[in-house]
């Protein structure tokens, strides 16, 4: 049987051999086999992804994922009011295909 801390540590290594996860926001916590990741990703698919990785390593029995998903700022992202109408090849817009309209 694996000790919490052999459990920690591999789980560690394997979050930071994830290519799709940065794993300086994540936190591991093992007791009695059960892991517990802390702290912030980027997505949900990253969340769902460190849950993975963790349930793969040896001695774990259960997980418990407390990560929390910190989308990007609204700074960061595009406006979607902003958007530009597509254009044709000479430049105006093309016309609704059910309504003619422009």
């Amino acid at each position: 049987m694996r000790t919490d801390m052999e459990i920690q540590k591999d789980v560690v290594a394997a979050l930071r051999w994830e290519p799709s996860l940065r794993d300086d926001d994540i936190a591991v916590g093992v007791r009695d086999g059960v892991v517990t990741l802390a702290g912030f990703v980027d997505s949900y698919a990253d969340k769902w992804s460190a849950e993975r990785v963790a349930s793969k390593v040896k001695g774990v029995k259960a997980i418990a994922n407390d990560l929390e998903v910190k989308l990007p700022s609204s700074s960061t992202r595009p406006d979607p009011t902003s958007r530009t109408p597509p254009s044709t090849p000479s430049g105006g817009t093309s016309p609704c295909p059910r309504t003619g309209f422009r």
